[in-house]
């Protein structure tokens, strides 16, 4: 049966609400989206808030967040609401705010193993865009997932991955298959197509898809390299000519 958008965001937002200070504390305003540098109440279209992440991560690599301390990073009291929605994986080592420069309340952060889906966390992501106007999505791999080494594990051996990782592992079969066949490390290769489903399945999200089609947010896909530090952007903002096609029933 297909879900209803609109009993799919709310059935969520009790949960996102009772769930922590943080979300509640980030002031949220209204108006048109301006396109905004960040300062200020003014929304930030989503090439800039992406723009803002590449710069922070850049300073991040180079050692300017460091160096500049606290009171060099943007925070939620100068942009207002959140830059982004960053969907990140349970074993990525260094905080995303860290990578990326940026100080508490600035990003709105969810964590699950190898960034997988399901109906609670697509809620979550949804939360951001459609409640707190955040332009931007992200989707965070990470080099070394061991959720994904035990998936391919799992695949390649026959070993069981322990406890309830065996969930996480049955989603990533099909990004597994994927990875397989793609040249390079097949671990590497599986965190990449992973991002890359999870990336196209909210695009497909249809709850976000309106602000996708009106250009008001984006979601985009992004690897961290844990030797380096450094977040390469797997995809650009692709070009909204057309309405993007319904998604299957699957999740990744």
């Amino acid at each position: 049966m297909p879900r209803s958008p609109r009993n799919h965001r709310w059935t969520l937002r009790g949960a996102a609400l009772g769930a922590a200070g943080l979300i509640g504390a980030v002031p949220r305003q209204g108006g048109a989206p301006k396109g905004g540098d960040g300062d200020g109440g003014e929304r930030i279209a989503p090439r800039a808030a992406l723009r803002l992440l590449r710069e922070g991560n850049r300073r991040a690599v180079g050692g300017g967040a460091r160096g500049a301390g606290r009171a060099g990073r943007v925070g939620a009291a100068r942009v207002g609401r959140p830059l982004a929605t960053v969907l990140a994986c349970v074993d990525c080592r260094v905080p995303p705010e860290e990578l990326f420069a940026l100080g508490p309340g600035a990003l709105l952060v969810i964590r699950t193993a190898a960034h997988t889906l399901d109906a609670m966390v697509e809620g979550s992501v949804e939360y951001g865009p459609v409640e707190l106007e955040v332009p931007l999505v992200v989707v965070l791999g990470h080099s070394g997932c061991e959720t994904v080494a035990a998936a391919v594990r799992a695949r390649t051996e026959g070993a069981r991955p322990p406890a309830h990782l065996a969930v996480a592992s049955a989603r990533l079969a099909q990004a597994c298959r994927e990875g397989a066949r793609r040249p390079g490390d097949a671990v590497e290769n599986t965190v990449r197509a992973q991002t890359d489903r999870v990336v196209a399945r909210l695009r497909d999200d249809p709850v976000l898809l309106p602000l996708l089609r009106r250009g008001a947010l984006e979601v985009v896909g992004a690897h961290h390299r844990a030797e380096t530090g450094e977040v390469e952007f797997l995809s650009d903002l692709p070009e909204r000519s057309a309405p993007t096609p319904a998604a299957g029933p699957g999740r990744p």
